[in-house]
Formats: C-alpha cells, sequence, structure tokens
C-alpha cells in the first residue's frame, strides 16, 4: 500500500536564511505510515538538490523548518516533501511538491528583467490594526485541506498551487526499498565488493555509536541508526585501517529529471519591487522572535556496551600517554611490544586467561586500529576508559574484549583521524518541534517590535477565519487548498492593508 504524503507551507516568499516551516502528513490508508523520517528538500530549475533536512515523525505528523542557506541564489525552487519509501511506491501520492520563492539580496536573479509581473487583483483594503474575518470560499461537498493568510507573492503565479509528479518529472529514478521504521538509513557504495570484509561507521554529535556492516553484491553498505538522531558528522573505515578506494556516501534524497513542458517559472526583480522587497527583508528579521518550542527528543540511546570496569581519569594523575595509564591503573590490562610496535592486551575474566590479539579500540565510538599511536597519545582530553574483559560480539564479529575512551566534549580527545578513514558532514534528524500557530493571528503582546508579521494565519479555517492586520504595508492573500478530483486546487482572495 502507497504512502500518502501531504504539507503545506505558511507562506511562498522568504529571503535567504529565513526557515521554510512545513506541516506535514504521512499516511497509509486511514492510518498514520509506519515511516519514522521525514525528508524535505529544495530544488533548483536544473532538477539539483540545493538543500534538504531530516525530520522525526510522530504518528505520521510532522511541524518542522528547512533552513534557508545564506549563499543560495534568488530563483524560484521547487520544495517537495516525501519518507524514504514513499515515492517509489506510487509518485505521485509519494512526493508532494509547490514552488516557492528566495530572494537573496546579494545574489539577485539571473532571468531578463522584461519579463511581466503577476498581477494581483485586490478584493479588499484594511487599515493596520484591524480585526478582519473572511468566510470559506469552498462550497459542496469539497473540503479545505489547508488555508492560510500570508504576505502575497508577486513574483510567483498560483502561489501555494502543489503539482502532481506526473505533471512535472518526465522520470524517476529507481533506488533500492529502505524503510525507515525506527530512524535514519545510511547507504553507502564501495566500487569493488568483497562480503568477507567489515565496514566500521561512527556517527558523532551530542552521542555517538558504532555500526557494522558488509558489501552486498551490488557494493551497497546499509546502516540503520536507529533511535540515534542529532549527529552531524560520521566516519566510515574499514578493518583493520585498510584503504578505500571510490567509497562514496549515497545522499538519501530522490532524484529526477523535469519534463521539458514544464514551465518553472522565471524569476524578475524590477527596481519598482526594491521598496516593497526592503520592507519584507526587515519583516523577515523580525521572524525570529516568534515562538518556538524545540522539544528535546534526544532519547538514551543503547550505543555500545556494559564496563566491566569504568576509570574517570580526573581521579587519578594525569600521565602524557596512554601507554602509562594502562600500566599504572588497569589491572586487567597490559601493554606488550611486538615487532617494535605498541599493543594491547586484556584479560579474559570468563576463564581467566588472556587474550591473544588486541581488543576492539575505540575513542568517542571511532574504532582505532594504530594501537601503537594510541599508546603514545596523550589523554588530556580524555575524560573516561570503560573496560570490558570478556568476548564483545558486534553483529558477525567477535572482539577479545574493548578499550573504550571518552572525551570531555564528544571531538576524539583530538586523536588524529586515521588517513584511511573517510570524514563526512552528515546531519541526523532535526529535533521534534513544536510551533504554536495561533501566534501569527495577533501581534505578541508586550513586545517592543512593530507588528511586521508576514504570516496571519496559518491552519485549517473552518467556516470563519479571523487574524488582525499587522503594521506592515503591502498585499495579501486569504489561500484555501482544496482537493477537487483527487488534483489541489487553491482559490485565493487578494487584499491590501493600508497605512
Amino acid at each position: 500500500m502507497p504512502e500518502l504524503v501531504s504539507f503545506q507551507t505558511p507562506k511562498t516568499l522568504y529571503f535567504s536564511g529565513e526557515k521554510i516551516w512545513f506541516d506535514a502528513t504521512v499516511l497509509m490508508g486511514n492510518q498514520p505510515a509506519a515511516s519514522q523520517v521525514l525528508y524535505a528538500e529544495l530544488v533548483n530549475r536544473n532538477s539539483v538538490s540545493v538543500v534538504h533536512v531530516k525530520v522525526p515523525l510522530r504518528e505520521g505528523k510532522a511541524i518542522n523548518f528547512l533552513k534557508l542557506p545564506d549563499q543560495i541564489p534568488s530563483d524560484h525552487y521547487l520544495l517537495r516533501v516525501y519518507s524514504r519509501i514513499s515515492p517509489y511506491l506510487d509518485w505521485n501520492s509519494g512526493i508532494a511538491q509547490q514552488l516557492v520563492t528566495v530572494i537573496n539580496p546579494r545574489i539577485p536573479p539571473r532571468a531578463p528583467q522584461n519579463i511581466p509581473k503577476t498581477e494581483l487583483v485586490v478584493e479588499k483594503s484594511f487599515n493596520k490594526g484591524s480585526k478582519i474575518e473572511f468566510p470559506s470560499m469552498v462550497t459542496g461537498e469539497n473540503a479545505v485541506v489547508a488555508s492560510g493568510i500570508s504576505i502575497a507573492n508577486p513574483f510567483l503565479p498560483e502561489e501555494q498551487m502543489q503539482w502532481m509528479s506526473e505533471e512535472i518529472y518526465e522520470e524517476l529514478v529507481k533506488d533500492d526499498l529502505l524503510p525507515e521504521l525506527f530512524g535514519h538509513v545510511v547507504k553507502a557504495k564501495v566500487p569493488h565488493s568483497d562480503s568477507t570484509l567489515t565496514y566500521f561507521l561512527s556517527v558523532h554529535g551530542t552521542q555517538s555509536a558504532l555500526y557494522t556492516d558488509h558489501a552486498n553484491e551490488n557494493g551497497f553498505l546499509i546502516f540503520d541508526i536507529g533511535g540515534l538522531r542529532h549527529w552531524d558528522r560520521l566516519i566510515l573505515q574499514l578493518e583493520n585501517g585498510q584503504e578505500m578506494p571510490g567509497l562514496e556516501v549515497v545522499p538519501p534524497v530522490i532524484k529526477t529529471v523535469f519534463k521539458k513542458d514544464f514551465a518553472f517559472p522565471e524569476l524578475a526583480i524590477q527596481e519598482r519591487d526594491l521598496e516593497f522587497l526592503s520592507r519584507l527583508l526587515k519583516a523577515s528579521l523580525m521572524q525570529t522572535y516568534y515562538f518556538e518550542d524545540l522539544k528535546r527528543d534526544s532519547l538514551e540511546v543503547v550505543t555500545g556496551f556494559v564496563a566491566d570496569y569504568t576509570y574517570n581519569l580526573d581521579d587519578y594523575t594525569r600521565f602524557e600517554d596512554i601507554e602509562t595509564v594502562i600500566r599504572e591503573y588497569v589491572p586487567t590490562a597490559s601493554v606488550r611490544t611486538r615487532e617494535k610496535r605498541k599493543e594491547f592486551r586484556l584479560l579474559n575474566e570468563a576463564n581467566k586467561s588472556v587474550f591473544d590479539a588486541n581488543p576492539l579500540i575505540l575513542v568517542d565510538a571511532m574504532p582505532v586500529f594504530d594501537s601503537d599511536l594510541l599508546a603514545s597519545f596523550n589523554p588530556k582530553f580524555i575524560q573516561k576508559l570503560e573496560v570490558l574483559n570478556r568476548e564483545f560480539y558486534l553483529n558477525d564479529r567477535t572482539y577479545p574484549g574493548v578499550l573504550s575512551f571518552s572525551s570531555y566534549s564528544n571531538n576524539f580527545g583530538l586523536f588524529p583521524l586515521a588517513p584511511s578513514a573517510r570524514f563526512f558532514d552528515y546531519s541526523g534528524l532535526q529535533p521534534w518541534m513544536i510551533l504554536d500557530k495561533t501566534q501569527f493571528t495577533q501581534p505578541s503582546d508586550g513586545i517592543r517590535f512593530p507588528d511586521w508579521r508576514t504570516v496571519l494565519f496559518w491552519g485549517k479555517g473552518e467556516n470563519q477565519t479571523y487574524t488582525v492586520t499587522p503594521d506592515l504595508e503591502g498585499v495579501f492573500v486569504y489561500w484555501e487548498r482544496v482537493m477537487q478530483g483527487g488534483k489541489p486546487v487553491i482559490k485565493r482572495t487578494y487584499f491590501e492593508v493600508n497605512p
């Protein structure tokens, strides 16, 4: 059964650096979909993904935002929302999308400036601070899916209109179905598949965790990160620190090609628009003071093992290398020299023998294969050492114990990255957000800032939609999205706010 994805945004005109808020729902039939991750992505007119975010889904719902980069060029972009599998089950119901306009004062649009601007037919006029109401424009059996009142976008024809995939895409590039039932799934590719080799993926952020996998027959590695959410970097290594030529991390976003006859509109800004945009830019800076309640959803995640012994190094005299720390304070571990290189051996407390190989060595969950380098490393930024003196099972591998070091700042204690390791800036899920939508309908009480709201209402109006006009002058739009014949239809009423 396909997943049905839908979303709404409060407005369609933004400046670089702003947040595009969205309210999304993912259903399977009449029930919330099982997917736990939602993707929001901005695509340019060349089908290139400009920025994307991963946000958590709870019972098929998410209110979150996509932060626009400061260096994004001024243009129209396609904002689309989907889960990891929904586009491949049904690309019409599995991808929800609409155009938005982004203005970057430092990077103007490249479009010819003689393109006619959309003429907005203003039907009503109000003074600032007026209480206004709009009756629903929908009649008959059609139900309102979403509605809102926001600053009108004179640069984008058919604003708030959403598109079916078959109307705008030539094709959707096929990919493996990777259901994300617990959390985000990281996919990587190696050019030469060898299923006997173990690849290590460590993710790092507010917490760190280690995962392993073997390449499949097509050279793909699949790491299910599960409940760990807030991380911003990852490190890939091959067992024993071997080189990994040609390794790449596969982006989780979909790949599409626009139809040749899809009229991606051009953005044209003329001199007469500068006064309006200047006022709007000031208003956009005020939006950061709106109430945003970030609910900390960083649940405690089991990312390692239950140690037999734990050593807080601040409780002991500090030495200048880890070899001395092990020799002086850890009776169940020893340091030996073999072929002029240092190695670690742990006592196996299960049978009171000594393991004959290096244990699994971790620094903030990152595997370390160069025991000689670690032995000479200065642990001044290492806070804790945990020791497991028994066999440790990690998926299909068995290790002769574990030595796990934790730094103060989760930055590996400045231990150097192995030359063969691959480091990637790769963000996990954004935190779960709670946004009070009622804040848009009237100015905040007791603040000293002018009322320059660009969004006056966002939600699902019933018979009447009430709000208060802001101090910001300009043309606003009251819009309602309705499903007619299985396709979205937008109804609009434009009005003006005067001084």
